[in-house]
């Protein structure tokens, strides 16, 4: 409960200094006031990030989603928020072995040879340990915080009631869908009957590939709280690129993982929503360590195709393609102003043909606001968001490509993930040309038919 209020006043605390700032310009009219936007951002952004940090758990998943998706929010908010991203503080080993004892009884690790008391990684929702067992199987064994669960209920109802004013201070077309979404994430991500499925249909995708390693679940040591798999060995990205020179060329590791999610998702329609660094490790090849099936997620057949015309417009400059694949995956809202978004998406794809970026793992700030599309929609965007509508089950796809983008753009600096995907993209083009191109037409009725 303590937490809960503790919660609550953080984000009133937030909305309030919003609030605050917005009667000052009203009743000053001083223009001095406006210029001071920056300033309050960048304190509510840094109060966001620390406050999150100390009541961890759905919180820091928050963080960590905002910053990813905080595309509507000023850019101090994912640079204070980015820093949830990877450094999650550990929980307690007697917490630990809490989950355990309610998973497996009180003789818990004498189930294991040994049991590292000290985690190899800690998220948001649960932290990783390493253990043996007495024929030589060295493990990862996955634990669930004890108690997440209602945490993740009480949480959740303390950020609905703020629903209506963020909808307020922040021009957002349907962001309870996006709360809705998260808090389906979550569950599923607390679910680890669901992520071993997950496990099984990524072993499933990649059988055949020998480049990609996916984990082998232990069952025996598998129960509500507890996933335990196979330990995989390979180096951490941020490992390699701290090396010179890389024992592996980050280029190919880039190159890997681009057409790893290619397969995924224009062939299978499910995605690893989770493409942080710290969920890959890499061999020698390279070849990929995929860890955290948590989120996987289907994408509908509507966002995937939808995706591959916007990619097909994007590539040959034709905003009216780009316009059309964004209506096949649902943005365009039932009765919204086509013509305005077809002129947004011209000045959009005008703006990109410009831009030239030199460092994708570390970009400016004049080719993040090309990027953002802010000076399409500045002073309209009230009227922009109208016409938009945010799809069901896009949530997962941004936030996939969003990481991805980024995760790309540190290892191939250069070229980003839209130089590293553009050749997967056209040779995927030319297929699906060549594949209509030979399918037979209609048949035409003759005289005996």
């Amino acid at each position: 409960m303590v937490r809960s209020v503790r919660a609550f006043f953080l984000i009133a605390s937030v909305l309030a200094s919003y609030g605050w700032q917005w009667l000052l310009v009203r009743a000053t009219l001083r223009r001095g006031f406006g210029e001071r936007w920056g300033q309050v951002h960048l304190r509510n952004a840094r109060r966001l990030a620390h406050g999150f940090a100390e009541l961890r758990g759905v919180f820091i998943k928050l963080g960590q989603v905002i910053s990813v998706l905080g595309g509507f929010l000023p850019p101090s908010y994912r640079e204070a928020l980015q820093q949830l991203q990877d450094q999650v503080p550990a929980r307690p080993f007697s917490e630990v072995e809490l989950r355990l004892v309610e998973a497996f009884g009180p003789s818990a690790l004498e189930r294991f040879a040994h049991f590292d008391r000290e985690p190899i990684a800690a998220a948001s929702l649960a932290q990783v340990h390493k253990a043996s067992l007495a024929d030589g199987r060295v493990l990862a064994v996955k634990v669930l915080y004890p108690g997440i669960e209602r945490l993740i209920v009480r949480d959740l109802f303390v950020l609905r009631l703020f629903l209506p004013i963020i909808q307020r201070v922040f021009p957002i077309v349907r962001f309870d869908r996006v709360l809705a979404q998260l808090s389906a994430m979550l569950t599923r991500e607390t679910d680890y009957a669901n992520e071993w499925r997950n496990i099984e249909r990524m072993r499933g995708i990649f059988e055949n590939n020998e480049d990609v390693i996916i984990p082998v679940v232990v069952a025996e040591l598998t129960r509500a709280g507890v996933l335990s798999m196979s330990f995989e060995e390979g180096l951490r990205i941020s490992d390699i690129l701290r090396q010179d020179p890389p024992a592996i060329a980050p280029r190919e590791i880039a190159r890997l993982i681009t057409d790893c999610y290619f397969t995924m998702l224009f062939e299978h329609r499910v995605l690893h929503a989770d493409p942080h660094p710290g969920n890959f490790l890499v061999r020698p090849g390279p070849r990929l360590v995929i860890l955290d099936y948590g989120a996987v997620e289907d994408v509908t057949a509507p966002l995937v195709r939808g995706l591959k015309t916007v990619i097909l417009g994007a590539l040959t400059r034709n905003a009216e393609q780009v316009l059309e694949g964004a209506e096949q995956m649902g943005f365009v809202a039932p009765g919204g102003d086509r013509e305005l978004l077809r002129e947004v998406g011209r000045a959009y794809l005008k703006a990109l043909a410009t831009l030239r970026v030199t460092d994708f793992s570390s970009i400016d700030r004049g080719a993040l606001h090309k990027l953002s599309g802010y000076e399409q929609v500045r002073g309209r965007l009230r009227e922009v968001m109208r016409s938009v509508e945010y799809p069901d089950g896009y949530f997962y796809l941004e936030r996939t490509l969003a990481l991805l983008f980024g995760l790309v753009g540190q290892l191939e600096p250069e070229r980003g993930l839209p130089g590293v995907a553009a050749p997967l993209a056209s040779k995927m083009m030319l297929r699906n040309l060549a594949a209509r191109s030979s399918a037979p037409g209609p048949r035409t009725a003759g005289p005996d038919s």
